[in-house]
């Protein structure tokens, strides 16, 4: 809801369960992340010309990509709201919807232009803006600690961005399959359940 005063969105209160499946949703995609970049990074067979053309220092973006990915988890794990009774790693599932099969679709890609192309160019700055959408309706009274993830993620996705984008001038310029996986994790972000619209109680 806008501020009538200064029409800047104004935080409101989200039940416990609405914030639990937020934070658990962003735990499991940024631990979907660390999975899939770990992968790639220690991946064998990548080409002498995928060397040669920026590789190696793909296989370092996306080592360092998924150490980031994995604290940024942990973080979420650690900031689940605890209830008696509610296995708290219970909650760290896939959001209903499209994006898990997507993430799947990314990681199986061969291509490690295109696997990059797609996280820096969709996977992360949507991821980013979630983040944002949350932290614009967030309550600083009842989400302080979430609300800081939300900044520490925003800030790195748009570092690991421009680190991602500066490798890939190394490599052909967009491929049809770097294009088909934007286009296929943009569909599942607008069409998975609380991404990109997370809306307060």
């Amino acid at each position: 809801m806008a501020d009538a005063t200064t029409g800047a969105a104004r935080a409101e209160w989200r039940t416990i369960d609405e914030l639990a499946g937020l934070v658990g949703a962003y735990c499991w995609v940024e631990h979907r992340i660390f999975e899939l970049t770990g992968a790639w990074a220690t991946r064998p067979g990548v080409s002498e010309e995928a060397d040669a053309a920026g590789g190696a220092e793909l296989r370092v973006f996306w080592a360092a990509t998924s150490r980031r990915h994995g604290a940024l988890a942990a973080r979420w794990a650690e900031r689940l709201p605890v209830r008696a009774g509610v296995d708290a790693a219970a909650l760290v599932t896939a959001p209903a919807g499209p994006l898990a099969g997507a993430l799947g679709t990314l990681a199986a890609e061969p291509d490690p232009g295109a696997r990059t192309d797609a996280l820096v160019g969709s996977v992360l700055p949507l991821l980013a803006t979630v983040y944002g959408a949350h932290l614009g309706t967030a309550s600083p009274v009842s989400e302080g600690p979430v609300m800081e993830v939300l900044v520490e993620a925003r800030r790195e996705s748009a570092a690991e961005v421009r680190g991602g984008t500066a490798i890939l001038g190394a490599f052909p310029p967009g491929s049809e399959g770097a294009a088909r996986l934007r286009a296929g994790i943009e569909q599942a972000f607008e069409g998975t359940g609380v991404f990109p619209a997370v809306r307060p109680s």
